[in-house]
């Protein structure tokens, strides 16, 4: 082989090689601070996220309670990430605000309670609050979120994605890590 086609070879290759770490380089996921809409809150998203607000109902202590979920969602890659939070019209215990507000989330899934895992979780390293985590997996969903009470408002941070995808746990530990309030 001549030095003049070795030349062009290795650049070709070296051109390919250069071109691929750039595009594998390219972060999918873009952090930045967000804060909730009604609270002092503030997590880290993947993405920029777009507003919306819908009316909910939850079972509570033998009552049907109505109240407006305020949401940030944004979807990176094959998964959707999502900030709630909602108010609740009266006191109550925080298990039993997060337990109706889980059984909630699993209907909007189309999930029973047996494809549902929950468990306790620490809100945040600083913080000795209490929430749960919980991971739904359907046939056409996985879920993981992490909820938590402060006062009368109940906050969500979830990922929503394909029920094959690997990296959602890992991505969504990484997204419940950054949660912050003062």
């Amino acid at each position: 082989m001549s030095r003049s086609l070795l030349k062009k070879c290795f650049l070709y290759i070296a051109c390919w090689v250069g071109i691929g770490a750039i595009v594998g380089c390219t972060p999918e996921l873009n952090w930045r601070e967000i804060r909730s809409q009604q609270g002092p809150v503030r997590v880290l998203m993947p993405c920029k996220p777009e507003q919306a607000s819908r009316t909910v109902t939850l079972q509570v202590n033998q009552k049907t309670v109505s109240t407006e979920l305020h949401l940030q969602a944004c979807k990176a890659g094959r998964m959707q990430f999502a900030l709630g939070e909602l108010k609740v019209p009266f006191e109550s215990a925080p298990d039993t605000l997060l337990d109706a507000w889980r059984l909630a989330n699993l209907a909007v899934l189309k999930a029973h309670l047996s494809q549902s895992v929950t468990q306790a979780r620490q809100v945040n390293r600083s913080s000795p609050m209490q929430g749960f985590e919980t991971h739904v997996k359907t046939d056409q969903h996985q879920a993981q979120w992490t909820s938590f009470v402060i006062g009368k408002t109940i906050y969500q941070l979830g990922v929503y994605g394909e029920p094959d995808d690997k990296k959602l746990a890992e991505i969504a530990e990484v997204f419940f890590s950054g949660i912050e309030w003062p």
